[in-house]
């Protein structure tokens, strides 16, 4: 049986083999699947989508610190409790600990995110314009250097 993010993949695909508008938008390809009954919440599928748009929501959360900068109010920490990794949320006043290990699964997103663009560029050159492929500076102390100096300036 195919997995439920297989499923929606084969909307997608079925969205273009209809000949439906392409590139198209989320909202596009989900008015299509919900029009043509390809789309239909179960109640563990409403629970899902509900906890991940709390999540997104929580994770857009900022409040401002004692010197004005804008912090998210909101962390999420993957956490072991009865033999399982669970996913669990505090706020900016979290203990250390929690914090800690915070810090280190978004390090370890941002890390994944990184070398997926770098997998998705190295492909794309090596297919389309090898003689001159796209290079990506992962190195981001300058740019943090720069935001921050334009914190200070606004």
């Amino acid at each position: 049986m195919a997995t439920f993010n297989e499923q929606l993949v084969k909307i997608v695909e079925d969205y273009r083999a209809a000949g439906m508008p392409w590139p198209a938008s989320k909202t596009e390809l989900g008015e299509w699947a919900v029009a043509n009954d390809r789309y239909q919440l179960t109640r563990g599928m409403a629970v899902a989508q509900a906890a991940e748009r709390i999540g997104r929501a929580m994770g857009l959360e900022h409040v401002r610190d004692n010197k004005g900068r804008s912090v998210r109010k909101y962390y999420a920490a993957r956490l072991r409790e009865n033999g399982q990794l669970v996913m669990k949320w505090d706020d900016w006043n979290a203990p250390r600990p929690f914090m800690e290990v915070a810090a280190a699964n978004r390090r370890n997103q941002i890390l994944g995110e990184c070398k997926q663009l770098k997998t998705d560029m190295d492909s794309y050159s090596e297919r389309l314009c090898p003689e001159q492929p796209i290079q990506i500076d992962f190195n981001f102390n300058v740019d943090l250097e720069e935001l921050e100096q334009l914190d200070d300036v606004g």
